[in-house]
């Protein structure tokens, strides 16, 4: 891609321009990355990515200016492929939000894990399907020690050593 360091550039200024401040993190569009983004976002001024699906903890990834980390991210949990790509009903999703989070609720009692529940506003937030977002969000928060949080407090925690 010929232009991606611009893209990022427009990318963070605008977000800068918008909330005051330069985003610390990065969700590549469709989570699209090439061989060089992770460098560039780097050297931008970027900390973190959540375009890694592949763990519930978050870990370093080394460039050739020092190191983001990965955020975790899921796809397992997103209403796009599960709700407009895979057809699955509300309740499908809400039977996975339920089953990961009790998993990953008994593991984190010895290593903390990060569950990412990734929802749009225009999928979730209709009429038929919003009863289903709160049910997920209620079962969590009923659980003791759950931290409710964003991918930058995460990566905060992560750089401060747990």
């Amino acid at each position: 891609m010929p232009d991606q360091r611009e893209t990022i550039r427009a990318a963070i200024g605008i977000l800068r321009e918008f909330t005051g401040k330069s985003p610390k993190g990065w969700l590549g569009p469709g989570l699209t990355e090439t061989w060089e983004t992770l460098d560039i976002l780097a050297e931008e001024g970027i900390a973190y990515v959540s375009d890694w699906v592949n763990d519930d903890q978050p870990y370093e990834i080394k460039t050739t200016t020092g190191s983001l980390v990965s955020v975790p991210y899921t796809l397992e949990l997103n209403d796009i492929p599960m709700m407009l790509i895979q057809h699955h009903e509300s309740t499908a999703w809400l039977d996975r939000v339920r089953d990961q989070f009790d998993r990953l609720y008994r593991e984190g009692a010895r290593n903390p894990r990060v569950m990412a529940i990734a929802v749009h506003p225009y999928i979730h937030g209709v009429p038929h399907r919003i009863k289903y977002f709160e049910a997920a969000y209620d079962y969590v928060r009923k659980h003791r020690g759950v931290w409710m949080t964003t991918g930058e407090e995460i990566y905060e925690w992560f750089k401060r050593g747990r």
